[in-house]
């Protein structure tokens, strides 16, 4: 019993304030829960530019409504299911939602098909975006980090800096 006392009050890396979060996690009063962009009331990358065609360092700012279930998955786009299977198997993925890191492993990915996407000079792309819902997204301002990493030590680290209006 004096083990599980002390990992507690350590946070022993089962949820604790500086582990990472899992779904139905908390980040202040807000909780982080999985599921894919049909199940939210907005994606969050609808208002937010989430095109990055290069490796790098990317810092962004948008405004975005209140709203109860605000999708945040991010992810990467490809021709071809297959050219995104090799691509993303090569990938290393982060999430840090106002600095609390996410285990994103645990959200799952999902994929969609991007008809006629302009990124892509307007040819259709498969999306993979990781299943990551913000549920009760105060107002206020806030932070959305993503960081993906090849194995050859290519990094995109994208920071988008939001502010939830008050409705």
């Amino acid at each position: 019993m004096r083990l599980l006392a002390v990992a507690a009050m350590l946070g022993g890396g089962l949820g604790g304030a500086g582990g990472p979060v899992g779904p139905g996690g908390k980040i202040g009063t807000m909780t982080v829960v999985r599921g894919t962009s049909l199940q939210a009331d907005l994606k969050f990358f609808d208002l937010c530019d989430p095109v990055i065609l290069k490796p790098g360092r990317y810092l962004r700012t948008c405004r975005v409504p209140r709203v109860r279930r605000l999708f945040i998955g991010y992810g990467d786009f490809e021709p071809t299911r297959k050219a995104l299977e090799r691509d993303w198997k090569q990938k290393r993925w982060s999430l840090w939602v106002d600095g609390r890191p996410v285990n994103l492993p645990a959200f799952g990915t999902s994929d969609r098909t991007l008809v006629s996407f302009p990124a892509a000079g307007g040819k259709d792309v498969v999306l993979r975006e990781w299943r990551v819902i913000l549920v009760g997204a105060t107002a206020g301002r806030h932070t959305l980090r993503y960081r993906s990493r090849t194995a050859s030590a290519r990094t995109t680290d994208a920071t988008w800096r939001f502010v939830v209006a008050t409705n």
